[in-house]
């Protein structure tokens, strides 16, 4: 949907747009997606122009589910991660991968998120809790974009 909505129409070079191969077992999509992205990079630091994220009721993000193990993690990595929640392996970046990002973009919507959005942006800082509080890049940007519904708890400072 982001790429024939957003990215095609705004002429991205499709060498330029890394997807999981969902077609391989969890540990052979982590490889080679990590392979796919250490060949593009070469000498350079693994550091993407922009990233686009979504946040899960729960506050996950990234496949980076609440309590689970590679919340820890400190390799700038792409790893294969069983999560119990959803009873499956997920294939993520690691947080200090997404956060090596000179743009991060939290995209969300609806009601149904309003409390993760609060809790992420406006709560405890709980990682294990809320996942999505371990995204804040070194050296670039992070932005939300927001529709009223997914704001509705965040404290007017915050908007």
């Amino acid at each position: 949907m982001v790429k024939e909505n957003l990215l095609d129409p705004l002429g991205i070079d499709p060498s330029q747009i890394f997807f999981v191969d969902t077609a391989l077992s969890p540990g052979e999509a982590a490889r080679n997606y990590s392979n796919n992205i250490m060949d593009f990079f070469g000498d350079k630091p693994l550091s993407f122009d922009w990233i686009l994220l979504g946040l899960g009721e729960n506050s996950h993000t990234a496949s980076l589910f609440p309590g689970s193990a590679v919340l820890h993690e400190q390799a700038v990595a792409v790893v294969a991660d069983f999560v119990n929640e959803v009873n499956g392996y997920r294939i993520t970046m690691t947080a200090p991968l997404i956060n090596q990002a000179r743009n991060i973009i939290f995209l969300v919507e609806g009601k149904r998120k309003a409390q993760a959005v609060s809790s992420v942006l406006d709560g405890e800082l709980d990682f294990e809790k809320y996942p999505a509080q371990l995204v804040y890049p070194v050296n670039g940007t992070l932005m939300w974009y927001l529709d009223m519904e997914a704001a509705q708890n965040l404290p007017a400072a915050l908007l």
